[in-house]
């Protein structure tokens, strides 16, 4: 990655409103889990336009191939990294500033999806610091900055994936656990916004792989 010059960086991504995307990611979570592929991508398309500001051929190309790779996660029981080049192509179709290593994004975005599934229904803090991790190198800050969002998120996943363990009518049933996953989505949206964009998530000099030895 390369170095980023603070009076220059981009302000990519970080121009959105946090109750919106927080919205939109509810309803994502939910068609994903409902195994609601069109309804998925239609609502990706959404949550792309929010949060990179793209027209509307750039947002339905990248939440093409993101949909193909969180469906083709959802239906694989492993080798999970044949999914990252359509991850690395989604991100690239939404414009990444030039300093942000789509492919390392991409690959600590794959890191959150597997967390989730093999650390399973203790997976909160270990997702959190997957997530947290995203957002260091798509915004290129400090881990420290973001580290609140990427745990209220983190938690958020725990609570659905609890929820839906222990709801009797299954984990595509309305389920009372989403009203505290709304919640915890909404914070950490909230949170993730209020670093972006008050000066405590500043810029470092190169955010590259600081957590290798995770994967």
């Amino acid at each position: 990655m390369l170095p980023i010059d603070p009076d220059t960086v981009d302000r990519w991504g970080r121009d959105f409103d946090p109750d919106r995307l927080a919205a939109l990611e509810l309803r994502m979570w939910k068609a994903y889990y409902r195994r609601q592929p069109a309804r998925l991508l239609g609502l990706l398309i959404l949550a792309n336009r929010e949060q990179a500001r793209v027209g509307w051929p750039r947002a339905v190309v990248a939440a093409f191939w993101l949909t193909r790779a969180a469906i083709g996660f959802a239906r694989s029981m492993g080798e999970y990294e044949r999914f990252k080049p359509d991850i690395v192509r989604g991100y690239r179709r939404l414009g990444l500033p030039k300093h942000v290593d789509a492919d390392e994004v991409a690959r600590r975005e794959l890191r959150w999806w597997v967390v989730r599934r093999e650390v399973g229904l203790a997976a909160g803090a270990a997702a959190g610091d997957a997530i947290t991790a995203v957002y260091a190198a798509i915004y290129g800050v400090p881990e420290a900055s973001v580290s609140e969002a990427g745990r209220l998120r983190g938690l958020a996943a725990e609570v659905r994936d609890r929820g839906a363990v222990a709801d009797p009518d299954g984990p595509t049933a309305p389920g009372r656990y989403w009203p505290e996953v709304a919640r915890l989505l909404m914070a950490s949206y909230r949170s993730l916004h209020e670093a972006l964009t008050t000066g405590s998530a500043e810029p470092v000099a190169d955010v590259a792989h600081p957590d290798s030895d995770r994967a």
